[in-house]
This record gives C-alpha cells, structure tokens and sequence, in this order.
C-alpha cells in the first residue's frame, strides 16, 4: 500500500495550519531565546525519521509487536472470520492457492505474499514468529486501502483457516505537519510509549476519508474479497470431500444476505463496515 496515495483527495498542508505554526514558535522563541528553535529540530528531525521507519514498516516481509494489534500497520479490521474442518492431513497449501486463484480470477487483488509478525512482549521467555499471508488490493478513489491477511494452525487432526479483512488510510500531509511542528511539546508524551511499542504512530496522522463515495467503495471492496475467500475455501473443501454446510451456513450468517422480490439487502458486515468507517472518519484509534 502507497501510504501517500490519496487518489483524488488533495492531499496538502493547509495554510491556517502553517500559520499557526509559525505564531506558536515565534512566540516559544520569544519566550525561550530562541532554544525551542533547536528543541524543535532535534525533536522534529527524529519525528519524520520515526514517521518514515512506521511507514517503510508497512510493506516489509517481517514486523514486530508487544502482545496486541499484530495487524496495525494495515489499519482497522473489518471482519475477523475463522473456519475449522476435520482432515487427515493439513490442506493450508491447497486451500492457499485455491483463495490466490480465485482472488486474481475475480478481483485486481495483488499476489499473496508471506509476512512473519513476532510477538516481543519482554514478559516471554523468547520472541514468537508467526508466519501469515497478506494481499492487498487497490485503493479507492479517495486514498483508502484494503488489506487481506491470511494464517492456518491444527489441533490434531483438527484444522483452522482463519482470515482478516483490513481497512487502511493515507498519511495525511496536514497531520503529519502538525505532529513534526508541535513536537517539541508533544513528543515527550508519547516517546516512552513508541519505544515500548503501546504507541501507534502512523495511527495519529493516517485518514480514511468520510465521504459516501468513499464508504461504497470500501464497503463493496470488503464484501468481494470476503465473497471470494468464502467461495475459494467452499470449493476447495468440497473436492476434498468435506462437509461444508456449515461454512455455507456461516457464509449466509455473516454476509447476511436476504432476497424478496428480487431485491438483495446486505446486512451484518456491511453495516459493520458502515459503522466502522464512520467512527475511524471521525478520529477513532486505528
């Protein structure tokens, strides 16, 4: 995902906002003769060297995290859905390529590509890697991105194949201004937390864009890529010959798609969804 990609959005610092900037560090300098000048280098430079580190994080084929929000850097997740089906052997590999295909076949969805995300939390005996799959599809006309990840584990003979659907926003160059500006009196707040990995820093200045225009991209994006996982998994588990009526159950509940008179009304993930891009739009965490 191109973080500085917010298609038709302009996308610019505004000038009010460089203004204020410079009324607050005329009169900080005033007040300080002149050292909050250099404070404001010093913690200005190591802000937007931060800043770019979260972003070139983004499309790396390993990350790392402390105990929560694993998946953070592709954004707000729109729907966590999990299958689990009995096989003598484990069908991760065949199942896989079965979503790859029909991802490529049915949406401009990119290649599946493995990403290993580590838990750090300094209360293990040891870091823990897992291995996952990520897609990523194209953003909207309005700079949103959508994010497909991907695992599969077994208990015994038991096995799960579990998929996450994410929702991401572009950097917006007005916000990330604001954080380099302000952070000779900022920063402090939240570098103790960066460091201890509890502080989201793109969160604060990433956008998903409130407009209609906008949610109707997102939210048919969201509901094709998880039509086509739940048709590629239904397929595959079925030459297989395993049951799938409960997928197909599952498929139904979740999508919740009703038909009378030929009208089709959508329900629970895209309400959700709906839901979801409203509160984000407003300045949710991400």
């Amino acid at each position: 995902m191109e973080l500085l990609d917010s298609g038709k959005i302009n996308n610019k610092v505004k000038v009010m906002t460089i203004v204020t900037a410079l009324i607050v560090h005329i009169v900080l300098a005033a007040f300080t003769a002149g050292l909050s000048i250099i404070l404001l280098l010093v913690t200005g430079i190591i802000t937007n060297v931060l800043v770019n580190k979260e972003v070139s994080a983004m499309s790396a084929s390993s990350n790392t995290f402390k105990k929560n929000f694993p998946f953070r850097y592709y954004g707000e997740v729109f729907g966590s859905f999990q299958h689990v089906f009995y096989h003598q052997n484990s069908m991760a590999d065949s199942l896989y390529q079965a979503i790859a295909e029909r991802l490529s076949a049915t949406t401009p969805v990119g290649a599946l590509e493995e990403v290993k995300i580590a838990d750090i939390d300094s209360d293990l005996a040891e870091s823990e890697a897992r291995t996952f799959l990520r897609a990523s599809s194209q953003t909207t006309s309005r700079g949103t991105a959508i994010t497909l990840v991907l695992n599969q584990s077994s208990f015994g003979k038991m096995h799960s194949i579990e998929w996450r659907v994410l929702c991401g926003g572009f950097i917006d160059r007005d916000k990330k201004f604001s954080l380099i500006a302000y952070s000779p009196l900022t920063f402090w707040f939240w570098i103790s937390a960066y460091i201890k990995k509890t502080h989201d820093l793109l969160g604060g200045i990433r956008t998903i864009y409130p407009a209609s225009y906008n949610e109707m991209d997102i939210i048919t994006q969201i509901r094709c890529i998880h039509d086509a996982v739940f048709n590629a998994m239904i397929d595959e588990l079925e030459q297989n010959g395993i049951d799938t009526s409960e997928l197909k159950a599952q498929k139904m509940q979740v999508m919740n798609i009703s038909i009378s008179g030929g009208k089709v009304s959508m329900g629970n993930v895209v309400q959700g969804a709906m839901n979801k891009v409203t509160s984000v739009a407003k300045g949710a965490k991400a």
